[in-house]
């Protein structure tokens, strides 16, 4: 009995002092321990306010912060730091330790109450937070590992933490390493059967957490980021709905999520189904009204949604890194392009999908005469990051038939079909390129087909992208219907869209005749300049891939890029008044076309060219300076001849009037200014 007395004694004493031990393993029950006799003498936020631009600063006076830990390094996702709030219930403030240790959680237990001397130490600005190391020049680096004792001494208080309650929308700056607790959150859909990171390596892996109302309307969405050495990275993303715990954190401007360990995911809800998350406040069509010819920026407040049906397919090489939706399966009314850097999107978005759009942060322009929705560019829009293509498009997991909608070629400048997927009928290859291909048989070059209707004007233009898998093949010869999405031209899925089963039709032969009849240089007003075009033919005119061209000051070379006429059809009798941006001030007149490239000012070439490139009709002499020419129209205005009825693709001069302010006896009548709008009759022949 007295020898198990005293083993009993002994083993006590031992017990007792272990526990006091610095550092010991605390899977050991700590029996006894004394409280180190620290004295604070600053809050953390005080502390972070030392830090100042430009470097690490170094503290050089006796700075002492207290704080609880309520990071953990335990499962391998946080590396070599730890966080720590001022307190462990209602935090305001926290700070991020950069420490070159692992297993920092043995040392430092969640709500361990620790006291820092900070003198020697720095304060300094890393990936957009101020967090405590040592200063290395002017960086931050970590705290050695053989130094961490001289600066940070445990507390003998353990306190339990209790997470911050917040919505995603609430997290800020000054949350950053505090723990907080998301309720009605889950992983979006598209990220669901994956696991937390990699498991071919150690890559870090974002996944996305999305924060609901009680009533499943999307909130807004944050990064969880995971990492490569977690313990849990194989494990496969929960399938509901619940509560996350995590460390608030950041990468500069992007806010994350840190998960210590995966029991502070807890889902036990039944997910939110998108139908109910993101509710629609705002149509296509009154989207696409808010476009007024100038990039738009929707902002970040505003919380426009709008929703879509997938008419568009990259399946087969066309519609590359961009999606079009429309609003209705059937009967649409209007339509949007999305510029996405994805490959293979048809993989996550399919013909026929419903589709919701969040347009805050994306920006609306036209993009070769189609309505499109992206990040900035200046003054266009580009594609949205890959990584970030989820923040903005959500797919219901909804599919259903989309019904082209069943037009022939004079419809397609109707504005209601852009964007949308229609059936053109009655169409054929035009005659002089059978045997073509969709671009062409050799080569990746994009090309482009003409189609045609006997006896319509208009012409409908056929894109192939030249790396689609159908773009070397021979274009059907026949005569029938296609289907494709349309815009400044017709865009198909696939080779299956072309439906030619009849016998090609030979079409009577039209022979344009669109004439320049005027071209006026107002004394003035040089900004209500105008070029006027007619038509002396039989036949309307589809003046699609027609251009205008102008040659300055004797220049033998286009300035520019011309006037594109494409979308204008003109009748028999008609015309075509292409002006400056002034004309419609002045003549109270809206111009065909309004465009600053209208600026001859008396001895510069007009060039009214075709869809192949060929010269229709000219005012003027290319290489040639007007000035002192008869051609002249200084300050006036040049007249085509009643008599002439049919272009002329040489310049001859009497065909002409000329009037101009020149002292000039080679012109009809010189000395003769024209002041708009009572000296011109536009629109008049």
């Amino acid at each position: 009995m007295k020898i198990f007395k005293y083993l009993t004694t002994s083993l006590f004493v031992i017990l007792a002092f272990s526990g006091c031990v610095k550092d010991a393993d605390y899977s050991t029950p700590i029996v006894d321990c004394s409280e180190p006799s620290i004295m604070v003498t600053n809050t953390i936020s005080q502390v972070k306010d030392m830090y100042t631009f430009g470097g690490a600063t170094k503290i050089e006076t006796d700075v002492v912060i207290e704080g609880y830990v309520v990071s953990s390094d335990k499962s391998g996702n946080i590396y070599k730091s730890l966080s720590i709030q001022d307190k462990p219930e209602n935090p305001t403030v926290a700070i991020k330790i950069s420490i070159d240790r692992t297993d920092i959680y043995t040392t430092y237990n969640v709500g361990r109450k620790i006291y820092i001397k900070l003198k020697g130490l720095a304060v300094g600005y890393s990936f957009g937070s101020v967090q405590i190391g040592l200063a290395k020049d002017t960086d931050l680096g970590r705290i050695p590992s053989t130094e961490v004792d001289k600066y940070i001494f445990r507390s003998c208080e353990v306190a339990e933490i209790v997470p911050k309650k917040v919505t995603i929308n609430e997290l800020d700056k000054s949350m950053l390493e505090i723990l907080v607790e998301i309720e009605n959150v889950q992983f979006k859909a598209n990220e669901i059967g994956n696991p937390y990171a990699n498991v071919d390596n150690t890559t870090t892996v974002n996944r996305v957490l999305e924060n609901f109302n009680s009533s499943c309307n999307l909130l807004d969405e944050v990064i969880v980021r995971n990492s490569g050495f977690s313990d849990f990275k194989n494990q496969l993303l929960p399938e509901g709905k619940g509560s996350v715990v995590a460390i608030f954190s950041n990468y500069y401007d992007d806010y994350q999520l840190y998960l210590r360990d995966t029991d502070d995911v807890k889902f036990s809800e039944p997910r939110c189904d998108y139908s109910n998350a993101l509710q629609p406040n705002i149509t296509i069509a009154e989207v696409a009204e808010m476009y007024t010819g100038n990039l738009f920026e929707f902002g970040v407040g505003n919380n426009y949604v709008i929703e879509g049906y997938l008419v568009s397919s990259d399946e087969n090489g066309n519609f590359k890194e961009r999606i079009v939706i429309q609003d209705e399966i059937k009967n649409p009314t209007s339509g949007i392009q999305l510029l996405i850097e994805n490959e293979n999107i048809f993989e996550h978005y399919n013909i026929g999908d419903k589709v919701f759009v969040k347009l805050d942060k994306l920006y609306m322009t036209k993009e070769n005469g189609a309505l499109t929705l992206g990040y900035a560019k200046g003054s266009s829009v580009k594609e949205i990051n890959e990584e970030e293509v989820d923040k903005f498009i959500y797919n219901s997991g909804e599919r259903f038939i989309i019904v082209p909608t069943e037009i022939i070629v004079s419809d397609i400048q109707n504005p209601a079909f852009q964007n949308t997927l229609v059936k053109v009928l009655d169409v054929q290859l035009v005659e002089t390129e059978l045997q073509s291909a969709f671009a062409f048989f050799s080569g990746t070059n994009d090309g482009t087909r003409t189609l045609e209707s006997c006896n319509e004007p208009t012409k409908l233009s056929v894109f192939t992208d030249g790396d689609a898998n159908f773009a070397n093949e021979l274009f059907p010869t026949g005569h029938g219907s296609i289907v494709g999405v349309l815009n400044n031209h017709l865009e198909i899925r696939s080779i299956d869209d072309v439906i030619f089963n009849e016998a090609f039709e030979v079409c009577p032969i039209i022979v344009p005749k669109i004439m320049i009849t005027e071209v006026a240089d107002p004394k003035n007003s040089v900004s209500s300049r105008f070029v006027e075009l007619f038509n002396a033919g039989e036949t309307a005119i589809d003046l699609s891939g027609w251009k205008l061209n102008k040659y300055l000051n004797g220049s033998t070379s286009v300035s520019g890029s011309g006037v594109n006429l494409t979308g204008l059809t003109i009748p028999v009798g008609g015309f075509v008044i292409i002006a400056n941006t002034g004309y419609l001030e002045i003549f109270n007149s809206i111009p065909t076309l309004e465009s600053n490239y209208i600026s001859g000012n008396g001895d510069d070439v007009y060039e009214l060219i075709d869809n192949t490139g060929a010269t229709i009709d000219i005012y003027g002499v290319i290489g040639e300076d007007g000035n002192g020419t008869n051609w002249e129209y200084l300050d006036g205005q040049a007249v085509r001849n009643l008599d002439v009825l049919e272009p002329n693709p040489i310049f001859t001069f009497g065909e002409w009037t000329v009037y101009s302010n020149a002292t000039n006896n080679l012109i009809n009548y010189q000395n003769t200014p024209k002041n708009a709008p009572n000296d011109y009759n536009p629109n008049y022949r």
